[in-house]
């Protein structure tokens, strides 16, 4: 694969995959919007604001739907996620702000919060918008977890996780376990419970911070030389293999490809990682 062909791949595939999560959320495109893992509202944000030099189309859309839907966005998460993402590029993009012309010509609506990818959503309508809501989501698909694993996924502060988990341990709603915390089965309501049955968590936050820095460090980088190019695959590669697993892909040994030889299998897998995320919200 050419450095011009793996740019104009991992643009693409990116914008396809951030428009597919958008059009499950309520703005009209020409894709099939995401049915296959939860969207983590925050992280799309902030990760949609840095791709928006790549597509002006999808951010005044967003801009539209945040002036209709702006009420479901968490602004303390949002800042907190964006800090993580200025860390890792190096570089700080502002987020998409609300458009004058919120909703016209009918290219943005209200989120259908029954969806189950929308189970974040579902969530906050039913506990509030705040840190209670993505607390419960996490500890519905992780299992269990303490107030600092928790506040480090979720990019919330670990003062206000350990106060819910300790009043919902008072309760009842949660158990703690040598693990941590977790929720005690007659704690979930029936209709979530059926919404989580249909769909998978990923960690998108750090799905997508990864993935920003290697564009970013791809696009900003004026060369098609292929040694400069796998170096900068080389500095991004230990941070991409965890997502990417998670997603079910491998990212190949970068100490197997000597110079600019590892430029190629990095480019490969990459693409079938997006591919594999893409492929997976039918």
């Amino acid at each position: 694969m050419s450095p011009k062909r793996f740019r104009t791949e991992l643009r693409e595939l990116l914008l396809e995959l951030h428009w597919r999560q958008w059009c499950a959320l309520g703005i009209a495109g020409h894709v099939d919007p995401e049915r296959h893992r939860v969207i983590d509202l925050e992280a799309l944000l902030v990760s949609s604001s840095r791709l928006r030099p790549a597509d002006a189309r999808l951010a005044r859309r967003i801009g539209e739907w945040l002036g209709l839907n702006r009420d479901w966005v968490s602004t303390s998460r949002l800042r907190r996620i964006g800090d993580v993402f200025s860390a890792a590029t190096g570089s700080e993009a502002p987020i998409i702000e609300p458009h004058a012309d919120a909703g016209g010509r009918n290219k943005v609506v209200r989120p259908v919060t029954t969806q189950p990818v929308l189970l974040q959503l579902q969530l906050r309508a039913l506990l509030g918008n705040d840190v209670r809501a993505d607390v419960f989501g996490y500890l519905l698909f992780n299992q269990h977890g303490n107030s600092s694993s928790i506040s480090r996924a979720l990019h919330v502060d670990q003062k206000r996780v350990y106060n819910v988990l300790e009043r919902w341990n008072s309760a009842g709603f949660v158990r703690r376990t040598s693990g941590g915390y977790s929720l005690a089965a007659a704690a979930v309501p029936p209709l979530i419970e059926e919404a989580k049955a249909r769909v998978e968590w990923l960690d998108w936050a750090a799905t997508y911070v990864v993935l920003a820095r290697l564009f970013e460090s791809m696009t900003k980088a004026e060369t098609d030389d292929r040694y400069v190019l796998a170096s900068l695959a080389r500095d991004v590669t230990s941070a991409l293999e965890s997502p990417a697993a998670a997603a079910g892909a491998t990212l190949p040994p970068a100490n197997r490809y000597p110079g600019a030889a590892y430029l190629e299998p990095f480019s490969d897998a990459v693409v079938d990682w997006l591919r594999r995320l893409i492929d997976q919200c039918n």
